[in-house]
């Protein structure tokens, strides 16, 4: 018989589908995912920062066994007549969630929790931090093992139960082999690809994947390439994204508009065009418990820099490595980290070690990580 694994989430992601869709079509394990925000099922929910659609694309024709469900009362009659070796909660929203997990543990199934959160996002002070801590102790207690997306969710776990529980991560893994892929072929479009878009074959290309909102904090890098650009005269801004701080980024360029490239709101189908053509990544974010943009251009072959908010760094980056990581608005800080950059824009280590980094948390990584936990079970 094979083992059936259900997963509980709130939403299809552009990360997440894929991994499902892989499984599914290698036969790994009988993988059923629920999604418990109807409203969510064809990704179309617009983007409260940009007023945007997210543009999935590239999840088109990917098949797996996905049911849609609010009822918490209706998910747990269906899992207990599945009979799964293992239960995934994805979080505790909605509030549907909290409800199934009690539900699942008073009927003894192995139940586990996938957790983002961590301790640098998380606000644990005052009374209403006191009250978070208590009810977190008595929630982590209920699972019979954890699935932090990475090693600060991990601390965060650990750090808030008194009663421990055995990791496996399941992490917020990008397809690196579709990045990899798909850049490779672009890669040696390069120069055609840039001229389309107004820029040299020499030219030093920051890029700059976000929303353009206040959060994901686009101000920072676009003052730190004004100042590293006088230095370097060969760099020039990819600025992919929109949102309501487009005025103020194209105010703070109009004199040198030439250096700005902003090609708009891209498709998914379309990142790895402008990784595969760009020299450096830049995620400037004032918070980001994680940040997958990290995973999606270490593995076109990019160094990556970011501010010391994005989690993701915790397990992506070696710093000087395959990049590096200044304060959160520290401008002067990042445009030095531009310019030192930029005169390593051909230097092959930085590549490899991009790519090594990117590959450590891989699809594979997650599957093994599942398997560990049902051996461990039985």
């Amino acid at each position: 018989m094979s083992i059936r694994i259900i997963i509980i989430q709130n939403r299809p992601t552009q990360f997440d589908v894929p991994l499902y869709a892989k499984v599914n079509r290698n036969s790994v394990f009988d993988l059923i995912v629920y999604y418990t925000r109807v409203a969510c099922s064809d990704s179309s929910a617009i983007d409260p920062e940009t007023a945007i659609a997210p543009q999935w694309d590239h999840l088109h024709g990917l098949v797996y066994q996905a049911r849609f469900e609010q009822s918490a009362f209706l998910m747990w009659r269906q899992i207990i007549a599945l009979e799964p070796d293992h239960v995934v909660i994805c979080g505790w929203y909605p509030r549907s969630h909290a409800l199934l997990t009690l539900l699942l543990r008073l009927s003894g199934v192995h139940i586990g929790v996938r957790s983002d959160n961590t301790l640098e996002h998380t606000h644990l002070s005052g009374i209403s931090g006191g009250l978070k801590r208590v009810v977190m102790l008595a929630w982590l207690g209920l699972f019979h093992a954890w699935h932090p997306v990475g090693t600060l969710a991990r601390a965060y776990l650990e750090k808030l139960s008194i009663v421990q529980r055995p990791v496996f991560y399941f992490p917020y893994a990008v397809d690196i082999d579709w990045f990899a892929e798909q850049a490779a072929s672009y890669q040696m479009q390069r120069s055609s690809l840039r001229k389309k878009l107004g820029l040299a074959e020499d030219d030093y290309v920051v890029l700059g994947v976000m929303k353009w909102a206040e959060r994901e904090n686009p101000l920072t890098l676009v003052d730190a390439f004004i100042k590293a650009s006088s230095v370097a005269r060969n760099m020039k801004l990819l600025l992919v994204g929109d949102g309501p701080l487009r005025p103020v980024v194209e105010k703070r360029l109009a004199t040198d508009p030439k250096r700005l490239v902003a090609p708009g709101y891209a498709k998914y189908s379309e990142l790895p065009l402008y990784y595969a053509i760009s020299d450096l990544f830049v995620h400037p974010a004032q918070s980001e418990p994680y940040g997958v943009s990290v995973q999606e251009a270490l593995a076109c072959g990019l160094p990556v820099i970011v501010s010391d908010k994005v989690g993701a760094a915790a397990d992506f980056l070696e710093p000087g490595r395959n990049g590096d990581i200044f304060p959160v608005g520290d401008v002067d800080g990042l445009a030095k980290l531009l310019i030192a950059y930029s005169y390593r824009q051909h230097d092959p280590a930085i590549r490899e070690a991009a790519l090594r980094k990117a590959n450590e948390w891989s699809y594979q990584r997650t599957i093994e990580e599942w398997r560990q936990c049902l051996e461990a079970k039985l």
